[in-house]
C-alpha cells in the first residue's frame, strides 16, 4: 500500500468516526444461544475481545453510545446478565452468568452479530503449528533455448502433494491475520461452492485430478452449532400476481357483494369456490377482514392465494401477525407485497423497500389509506424513518374528513421522535378526547402519563380520574394490566404515593409491573416528604426490593443515608445482582460505614476509586478516623491546598502547608503560631510587665478576632 491510499484511508477512518452515533443492540433467544445485534454504519470497524465472565466490543465510531434499553426485554435464560457502557465512545461491556463463550461475525455489512453459547473458548487453531520448512530449491540450468520460467516457479507445488501445500499456504495466511500483515476477507457462513468460479491458471502440463479446497472448509466443524447457515430467502410476490387493485371492479359495494352473495350457492347448496374467492377478496379490499375470513370458511381447498387474503383481511382487524404469515420477509420487494409484508409484521425490515412501501399505500383506496395510514406510520417511526412516516400521514390527512383517535395518536407518535414535546402532548389529548376513540383513548393516556414521567411534570386531576375510569373499565380486556399499572404511575406523579404502591402490590409479579415499580419509587424518592418516604421504603417487601433497578436502589440508598438509615442504605447497595454502577455503590457503602463511625471500611470500599466525590468520602474518612496529616497528603495530591493546609494545621504540622499559595490559611497559620507564641515577662520592673501583659492580651484578642473573621469568611 503507498503512502496516498494509507493518508486515504485515514481520511476515511476519521470521517466515519467523527461524529456521535446512537447504536440500537436487539437480542433474541433461540435453542442453545444468546443472539446480539449490533447495527452499525457500513464499512465499520469493530473488533469484539473476550474478558473475565464476559467479552468487551469496539467499535470504530467517535462517541458512539449503544441503545441497550429493548435487549432484557426479550431475553429468558441467564447467559448474559449485564450491559454497560462507561461513557460515549467506549466499549460495550458484557457480562456472562455461564461459562460462556461469544462468537461474533458481520452480517450485510451493517450487523455485527455476537452469539453467546455455553462453553470455552478453543485453542488457537496455529499455536501448535511449527514454521513450515520448504524444500531448498534446486538450481537447474535452462535446456539450451528454452526459458526458465514456469518450471522453476511451479516447482513447490510439483514437489509436493496438493494438502502438504495448502497446509503450510493456510498456516501463512492465518500467521499474518494474526500479525495485522495482511486481512483475511472470509465470505458469510453458508453453503458455498469449494471451488472459484474463476478459472485458474496452471502450467500446462499438469495432471488434471488434482482438487483445491479452502482452509475454511475444514474449518467448518471448529465453527460450532452457534452460528446457524443462513436460509434461504422466499421469492418476491409482483403486484400482477397479487392484483390487489382487481379485488374490486369499481362499482358501489352494495352492488358487488349482493351479486356475487347471490351467485354463492349453486345447485344442490354447492358453494361456487370462484364466487367464494372474489366475495373474499371483495370484503378485503372494502376493509371487512372478518367477513372475508368468514368467506374463506367456505372453501375446503386452502391455497397460497387464500393465504394471502386471509393474512391482509386479519391484519385488518387484528393488527400484526404472529404466525403463519405469507408475507414475512417479502419487504425487500418491488411490489404491493412489500406493504402488506411490513403491515403483517409490524416491523420494519433492515431490506424495506421504502419506496415500494409509500407507492403501494398511494394506491389503496381512500377508506384503506384511513384505516391502515396510522398503523403503517407507527411502524415507521419505530424504523426510524420520520420523514415517510410524515408523508404516509399528509397521504391520509388528504383524504380524511373528521378529526381520527387513530390517526392523532400516529402523529403524536411522530412528533414524539421529533422531540416535539407541546406538539405530542396536544395531540396526545386529541387522541384521548375524540369522539370515536376505544382502545386509542387509554392507549393515548398510558402514553401521555408515560411522557410526564420522564420529564417528571405533574398530572391533572382529570387525567388521574381518567386513569381511575380506565382502570375499571377495562380491567377484563387485554389493556387492562396495562391500565393498572398507568394508573399507579399517574397517582405517584400525584403525590398518592400510598395508592400507588397498594395499587402495583395487586399486580402479577412480570417485568412490567417491576418496571412500573421502579417508576413509582423514583417518584417518591425524589418527592416525597421525609416521613412517608422513610415508612414506604422501610417497609418494602422483600420481593419488591429485589426488583429495583441498580439505578433505582442507588437514588433510595442515597436518600437514606441522608436520613441516617446506615443499614438498610448498606443492604441495597450490596445486592448480589447489581453489577453495573459498581463506584457508585461503592460509594453508598462508604457513607454507610461513616454513618456508622466505621471509617476504615469506607477506606477500603472507596480504594480504587479516584472521582472527586470518592477523594472527598476519604479524606472525610480519614479525618474520621484522626489521620489529618494522611488526609492532607490526599487534599495535596488532588490539588486542593485550601484543604491540604487546613489538614495539615489540624495535624499540627503546619510546615507541611503550602502558605504561599493559601491566602486563607497563610493567616490562619500566622494566627496560630502568633497566639502559641510565649509572653516576655519583665519581673524587675513589675509597672512595665504589667503594661506588657495589657499590651499583649490587647494583640491577642485582636488575632482571635481576625482569625474567627477569617474562618467565617471563607
Amino acid at each position: 500500500m503507498n503512502r496516498f491510499a494509507l493518508i486515504t484511508a485515514a481520511m476515511i477512518a476519521a470521517a466515519s468516526g467523527a461524529a456521535a452515533k446512537d447504536l440500537t443492540v436487539r437480542s433474541g433467544e433461540h435453542e442453545g444461544f444468546t443472539r446480539l445485534v449490533v447495527h452499525v454504519p457500513q464499512d465499520t470497524g469493530w473488533v469484539l475481545k473476550h474478558t473475565k465472565n464476559g467479552a468487551r466490543l469496539h467499535v470504530a465510531l467517535k462517541d458512539a453510545t449503544y441503545d441497550t434499553s429493548s435487549v432484557f426485554r426479550r431475553l429468558t435464560q441467564d447467559r448474559l446478565t449485564a450491559m454497560s457502557q462507561a461513557k460515549p465512545g467506549a466499549a460495550l461491556e458484557l457480562e456472562f452468568g455461564c461459562d460462556c463463550v461469544a462468537l461474533a461475525y458481520l452480517f450485510k455489512n451493517t450487523m455485527i452479530v455476537i452469539d453467546i453459547a455455553p462453553g470455552s473458548l478453543p485453542p488457537s487453531l496455529i499455536s501448535d503449528v511449527p514454521l513450515p520448512v520448504l524444500p531448498e530449491n534446486r538450481k537447474h540450468e535452462p535446456a539450451p533455448g528454452s526459458e526458465q520460467a514456469l518450471d522453476t516457479l511451479a516447482l513447490p507445488l510439483l514437489n509436493q502433494n496438493a494438502n502438504g501445500f495448502e497446509d503450510q499456504l493456510s498456516t501463512r495466511l492465518l500467521q499474518g491475520a494474526d500479525r495485522d500483515i495482511i486481512d483475511l476477507n472470509i465470505a458469510a457462513v453458508g453453503p458455498r461452492a469449494s471451488t472459484s468460479k474463476q478459472e485458474v491458471f496452471l502450467p500446462s502440463d499438469l495432471e488434471m485430478n488434482i482438487q483445491v479446497t479452502s482452509i475454511l472448509d475444514d474449518l467448518e466443524g471448529l465453527l460450532g452449532p452457534d452460528i446457524p447457515e443462513l436460509k434461504k430467502r422466499r421469492d418476491c410476490v409482483s403486484s400482477d400476481e397479487l392484483a390487489f387493485e382487481d379485488w374490486s371492479d369499481g362499482r358501489p359495494f352494495a352492488v358487488q357483494a349482493a351479486y356475487l352473495r347471490s351467485e354463492l350457492y349453486q345447485e344442490f347448496d354447492t358453494v361456487d369456490t370462484h364466487k367464494a374467492m372474489e366475495l373474499a377478496k371483495l370484503y378485503a379490499y372494502s376493509g371487512f377482514g372478518a367477513e372475508a375470513m368468514t368467506a374463506l370458511n367456505l372453501l375446503a381447498d386452502q391455497s397460497l392465494e387464500t393465504d394471502r387474503v386471509a393474512a391482509i383481511g386479519r391484519v385488518l382487524d387484528n393488527g400484526p401477525l404472529t404466525e403463519n404469515n405469507p408475507f414475512a420477509g417479502l419487504q425487500r420487494c418491488d411490489s404491493d407485497a412489500a406493504l402488506w409484508a411490513a403491515l403483517t409484521e409490524g416491523h420494519l425490515q433492515e431490506d424495506a423497500n421504502l419506496t415500494a412501501i409509500e407507492q403501494s399505500f398511494v394506491r389503496l383506496p381512500d377508506h384503506l389509506r384511513r384505516h391502515v395510514g396510522p398503523a403503517l406510520s407507527d411502524i415507521l417511526v419505530d424504523g426510524k424513518k420520520l420523514e415517510a412516516a410524515r408523508r404516509v400521514l399528509r397521504s391520509v390527512d388528504r383524504v380524511n374528513t373528521q378529526t381520527n383517535a387513530s390517526l392523532a395518536h400516529a402523529k403524536a407518535s411522530v412528533a414524539s421522535a421529533e422531540g416535539d414535546a407541546p406538539k405530542t402532548e396536544a395531540l396526545l389529548t386529541e387522541a384521548i378526547e375524540a369522539s370515536d376513540a376505544t382502545f386509542e383513548a387509554p392507549i393515548a393516556l398510558a402514553r401521555l402519563v408515560d411522557k410526564r414521567w420522564r420529564e417528571r411534570g405533574a398530572i391533572s386531576p382529570k387525567e388521574l380520574e381518567l386513569a381511575d375510569s380506565y382502570t375499571v373499565e377495562f380491567r377484563h380486556a387485554d389493556i387492562g394490566e396495562m391500565m393498572q399499572r398507568t394508573h399507579a404511575v399517574a397517582l405517584s406523579l400525584g403525590q398518592e404515593f400510598d395508592a400507588a404502591l397498594d395499587a402495583l402490590a395487586e399486580l402479577p409479579e412480570d417485568e412490567d409491573t417491576a418496571d412500573a415499580l421502579n417508576r413509582v419509587v423514583l417518584i417518591l424518592t425524589e418527592r416525597a416528604e421525609d416521613a412517608t418516604f422513610s415508612r414506604r421504603i422501610l417497609a418494602l417487601p422483600q420481593k419488591q426490593a429485589d426488583q429495583l433497578t441498580t439505578d433505582t436502589a442507588i437514588a433510595v440508598a442515597n436518600r437514606l443515608t441522608e436520613l441516617g438509615f446506615s443499614r438498610q442504605a448498606r443492604a441495597l447497595a450490596n445486592r448480589p445482582q447489581d453489577r453495573l454502577r459498581t463506584d457508585e455503590l461503592a460509594r453508598v457503602r462508604a457513607r454507610a460505614a461513616l454513618l456508622d463511625q466505621r471509617p476504615h471500611q469506607a477506606l477500603l470500599e472507596l480504594e480504587e476509586d479516584h472521582t472527586e466525590e470518592a477523594i472527598d468520602l476519604r479524606a472525610e474518612a480519614l479525618q474520621a478516623a484522626g489521620e489529618f496529616a494522611a488526609a492532607g497528603a490526599l487534599m495535596r495530591g488532588a490539588g486542593r491546598t485550601d484543604d491540604a493546609s487546613r489538614f495539615y494545621w489540624l495535624a499540627d504540622q503546619t510546615d507541611e502547608a503550602e502558605l504561599a499559595q493559601s491566602e486563607k490559611f497563610d493567616l490562619v497559620i500566622k494566627s496560630t503560631l502568633g497566639l502559641t507564641a510565649e509572653v516576655g515577662r519583665l519581673p524587675d520592673t513589675p509597672l512595665a510587665d504589667a503594661e506588657n501583659l495589657l499590651r499583649d492580651s490587647a494583640e491577642t484578642r485582636q488575632m482571635i478576632a481576625d482569625l474567627l473573621g477569617t474562618l467565617v469568611e471563607n
